[in-house]
Protein backbone atom coordinates (compact mmCIF):
# COMPACT_ATOMS: atom_id res chain seq x y z
CA UNK A 1 0.00 0.00 0.00
CA UNK A 2 1.29 3.63 -1.32
CA UNK A 3 1.92 6.06 1.44
CA UNK A 4 -0.28 8.95 1.04
CA UNK A 5 1.20 12.34 0.31
CA UNK A 6 2.31 14.36 2.76
CA UNK A 7 -0.81 16.77 3.49
CA UNK A 8 0.69 20.42 4.06
CA UNK A 9 -0.62 22.66 6.43
CA UNK A 10 -2.68 25.83 5.65
CA UNK A 11 -0.38 27.77 7.66
CA UNK A 12 2.53 27.56 5.38
CA UNK A 13 0.24 28.79 2.55
CA UNK A 14 -0.82 31.85 4.88
CA UNK A 15 2.91 32.55 5.70
CA UNK A 16 4.60 32.05 1.82
CA UNK A 17 1.21 33.04 -0.23
CA UNK A 18 1.34 36.80 0.83
CA UNK A 19 4.64 37.72 0.65
CA UNK A 20 5.14 35.97 -2.70
CA UNK A 21 2.35 38.38 -4.35
CA UNK A 22 3.76 41.45 -2.08
CA UNK A 23 6.84 40.12 -3.42
CA UNK A 24 5.61 40.19 -7.60
CA UNK A 25 3.99 42.99 -7.05
CA UNK A 26 6.73 45.07 -5.34
CA UNK A 27 9.80 43.36 -7.23
CA UNK A 28 8.56 41.53 -10.26
CA UNK A 29 6.35 43.67 -11.51
CA UNK A 30 8.66 46.77 -11.67
CA UNK A 31 11.28 44.87 -13.17
CA UNK A 32 9.22 43.58 -16.21
CA UNK A 33 8.42 46.92 -16.80
CA UNK A 34 11.68 48.22 -16.16
CA UNK A 35 12.62 45.57 -18.79
CA UNK A 36 9.80 47.16 -21.27
CA UNK A 37 10.99 50.44 -21.10
CA UNK A 38 14.37 49.87 -21.93
CA UNK A 39 12.67 49.30 -25.79
CA UNK A 40 11.19 52.87 -25.39
CA UNK A 41 12.51 56.28 -25.65
CA UNK A 42 10.71 57.36 -22.06
CA UNK A 43 12.47 59.73 -19.78
CA UNK A 44 10.42 58.88 -16.46
CA UNK A 45 8.04 60.93 -17.30
CA UNK A 46 5.78 62.30 -20.31
CA UNK A 47 4.97 60.01 -23.26
CA UNK A 48 7.06 57.32 -25.13
CA UNK A 49 7.73 55.98 -27.95
CA UNK A 50 9.12 52.35 -29.09
CA UNK A 51 12.71 52.27 -30.23
CA UNK A 52 13.74 48.58 -30.32
CA UNK A 53 17.20 48.29 -29.66
CA UNK A 54 18.54 51.46 -30.54
CA UNK A 55 19.19 51.67 -26.49
CA UNK A 56 21.35 48.87 -26.25
CA UNK A 57 22.74 49.50 -29.39
CA UNK A 58 23.76 52.38 -28.07
CA UNK A 59 25.00 51.08 -24.80
CA UNK A 60 27.33 48.86 -26.13
CA UNK A 61 28.66 51.36 -29.04
CA UNK A 62 29.21 54.27 -25.98
CA UNK A 63 32.85 54.60 -24.98
CA UNK A 64 32.08 56.23 -21.76
CA UNK A 65 29.43 53.78 -20.77
CA UNK A 66 32.08 50.96 -21.36
CA UNK A 67 34.33 53.00 -19.26
CA UNK A 68 31.78 53.42 -16.33
CA UNK A 69 31.31 49.51 -16.35
CA UNK A 70 34.52 48.52 -16.41
CA UNK A 71 35.40 50.76 -13.53
CA UNK A 72 32.72 49.93 -11.23
CA UNK A 73 34.08 46.05 -12.26
CA UNK A 74 37.71 47.35 -10.87
CA UNK A 75 36.48 49.23 -7.86
CA UNK A 76 33.86 45.80 -6.87
CA UNK A 77 36.48 43.60 -7.20
CA UNK A 78 39.19 45.62 -5.01
CA UNK A 79 36.94 46.35 -2.46
CA UNK A 80 35.61 42.88 -2.10
CA UNK A 81 38.45 41.58 -1.55
CA UNK A 82 39.87 44.32 0.58
CA UNK A 83 37.12 44.63 3.24
CA UNK A 84 37.00 40.72 3.59
CA UNK A 85 40.55 40.60 3.89
CA UNK A 86 40.38 43.41 6.80
CA UNK A 87 37.16 42.05 8.30
CA UNK A 88 38.41 38.66 8.61
CA UNK A 89 41.32 39.64 10.19
CA UNK A 90 39.66 42.26 12.97
CA UNK A 91 36.67 39.53 13.37
CA UNK A 92 39.54 37.04 14.66
CA UNK A 93 41.43 39.49 16.98
CA UNK A 94 38.00 40.55 18.39
CA UNK A 95 37.46 36.77 19.02
CA UNK A 96 40.50 36.41 20.86
CA UNK A 97 40.95 36.93 24.58
CA UNK A 98 41.51 41.05 24.82
CA UNK A 99 41.01 43.30 27.00
CA UNK A 100 38.28 46.01 26.41
CA UNK A 101 36.90 43.61 23.68
CA UNK A 102 32.89 44.92 24.03
CA UNK A 103 34.15 48.83 23.69
CA UNK A 104 36.16 47.79 20.16
CA UNK A 105 33.24 45.89 18.82
CA UNK A 106 31.46 49.01 19.04
CA UNK A 107 33.80 51.01 17.95
CA UNK A 108 34.00 49.29 14.83
CA UNK A 109 30.52 48.42 14.44
CA UNK A 110 29.66 52.18 14.59
CA UNK A 111 30.39 53.34 10.99
CA UNK A 112 27.97 50.96 9.83
CA UNK A 113 25.48 53.22 12.04
CA UNK A 114 26.43 56.13 9.74
CA UNK A 115 24.47 57.20 6.66
CA UNK A 116 26.77 56.92 3.68
CA UNK A 117 25.99 60.88 2.40
CA UNK A 118 27.01 61.69 6.05
CA UNK A 119 30.33 59.76 5.98
CA UNK A 120 30.80 61.21 2.10
CA UNK A 121 30.88 64.59 3.69
CA UNK A 122 33.01 63.62 6.75
CA UNK A 123 35.67 62.44 4.27
CA UNK A 124 35.48 65.02 1.82
CA UNK A 125 36.75 67.27 4.82
CA UNK A 126 39.02 64.62 5.55
CA UNK A 127 40.60 64.36 2.28
CA UNK A 128 40.06 68.07 1.54
CA UNK A 129 41.37 70.07 4.39
CA UNK A 130 43.00 67.64 7.49
CA UNK A 131 45.05 65.33 5.42
CA UNK A 132 46.43 68.12 2.87
CA UNK A 133 46.85 70.64 6.42
CA UNK A 134 48.82 67.57 7.94
CA UNK A 135 51.26 67.06 5.27
CA UNK A 136 52.19 70.65 4.99
CA UNK A 137 53.18 70.68 8.46
CA UNK A 138 54.99 66.93 7.88
CA UNK A 139 56.55 68.06 4.52
CA UNK A 140 54.56 65.43 3.40
CA UNK A 141 53.78 66.40 -0.25
CA UNK A 142 51.72 63.27 -1.30
CA UNK A 143 49.42 64.17 1.22
CA UNK A 144 49.30 68.03 0.22
CA UNK A 145 47.28 67.85 -2.46
CA UNK A 146 43.42 66.22 -2.04
CA UNK A 147 42.99 62.84 -3.81
CA UNK A 148 39.60 63.87 -5.09
CA UNK A 149 40.97 66.14 -6.77
CA UNK A 150 43.15 63.67 -9.33
CA UNK A 151 43.18 61.18 -11.31
CA UNK A 152 43.87 58.80 -8.18
CA UNK A 153 40.18 60.09 -6.70
CA UNK A 154 38.61 56.21 -7.20
CA UNK A 155 41.56 55.16 -4.29
CA UNK A 156 39.80 57.80 -1.78
CA UNK A 157 35.86 57.01 -2.16
CA UNK A 158 37.64 52.82 -1.84
CA UNK A 159 39.29 53.50 1.61
CA UNK A 160 35.91 55.31 2.43
CA UNK A 161 34.01 52.33 1.42
CA UNK A 162 35.93 49.97 3.00
CA UNK A 163 36.03 52.11 6.11
CA UNK A 164 32.27 51.56 5.77
CA UNK A 165 31.63 48.39 4.65
CA UNK A 166 33.94 46.98 7.50
CA UNK A 167 31.50 46.68 9.96
CA UNK A 168 28.92 44.67 8.58
CA UNK A 169 31.26 42.12 7.44
CA UNK A 170 32.91 41.89 10.56
CA UNK A 171 30.07 41.12 12.52
CA UNK A 172 29.16 37.85 10.08
CA UNK A 173 32.62 36.49 10.78
CA UNK A 174 32.36 37.42 14.01
CA UNK A 175 29.26 35.14 14.59
CA UNK A 176 30.68 32.01 12.64
CA UNK A 177 33.78 31.97 14.28
CA UNK A 178 32.16 32.29 17.60
CA UNK A 179 30.29 28.89 15.96
CA UNK A 180 33.55 27.17 15.87
CA UNK A 181 33.69 24.86 18.87
CA UNK A 182 37.03 25.50 21.40
CA UNK A 183 37.47 21.85 21.08
CA UNK A 184 38.67 21.94 17.80
CA UNK A 185 41.50 23.93 18.61
CA UNK A 186 42.57 22.28 21.90
CA UNK A 187 42.58 18.74 20.07
CA UNK A 188 44.90 20.51 17.26
CA UNK A 189 47.35 22.05 19.70
CA UNK A 190 47.90 18.81 21.60
CA UNK A 191 48.29 17.40 18.14
CA UNK A 192 51.30 20.23 17.95
CA UNK A 193 49.22 22.55 15.24
CA UNK A 194 50.45 26.21 15.42
CA UNK A 195 48.31 29.27 14.58
CA UNK A 196 48.79 29.08 11.21
CA UNK A 197 47.86 25.48 10.24
CA UNK A 198 44.79 26.11 13.32
CA UNK A 199 43.13 28.84 10.71
CA UNK A 200 43.72 26.82 7.46
CA UNK A 201 42.99 24.04 8.89
CA UNK A 202 40.09 24.47 11.31
CA UNK A 203 38.62 28.20 11.16
CA UNK A 204 38.37 28.50 7.63
CA UNK A 205 37.07 25.65 6.11
CA UNK A 206 34.29 25.66 9.26
CA UNK A 207 33.65 29.66 8.47
CA UNK A 208 33.45 29.36 4.49
CA UNK A 209 29.65 29.41 4.37
CA UNK A 210 29.79 32.79 5.94
CA UNK A 211 33.06 33.35 3.98
CA UNK A 212 31.12 33.38 0.51
CA UNK A 213 27.77 35.02 2.22
CA UNK A 214 30.26 38.05 2.75
CA UNK A 215 31.71 37.44 -0.58
CA UNK A 216 28.19 37.54 -2.08
CA UNK A 217 26.47 40.44 -0.36
CA UNK A 218 29.96 42.36 -0.94
CA UNK A 219 29.92 41.96 -4.69
CA UNK A 220 26.23 43.10 -5.15
CA UNK A 221 26.30 45.89 -2.77
CA UNK A 222 29.58 47.32 -4.91
CA UNK A 223 28.49 46.51 -8.06
CA UNK A 224 25.81 48.62 -6.96
CA UNK A 225 28.13 52.02 -5.52
CA UNK A 226 26.75 54.96 -6.48
CA UNK A 227 26.26 56.80 -3.06
CA UNK A 228 30.11 57.22 -1.84
CA UNK A 229 30.73 58.65 -5.27
CA UNK A 230 28.02 60.74 -5.36
CA UNK A 231 28.61 62.38 -1.50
Amino acid sequence: MKQGRKKISLTFYLMTVPMAILFFIFHTIPFLRGVFYSFTDWKGFGNWHFVGLRNYGYMFSNADIGSAYGFTFKFAVFATIFVNVIALLIALGLTSKIKFQNTLKAVYFLPYMLGTLIVGFIFNFIFGNLLPDLGKALHWSFLTTNILGTSHAWIGILIVTIWQGLAFNTLIYMSGLQSVSPELYEAASLDGAGAWKKFWRITFPLIAPFFTINLVLSVKGYLMVFDQIMA
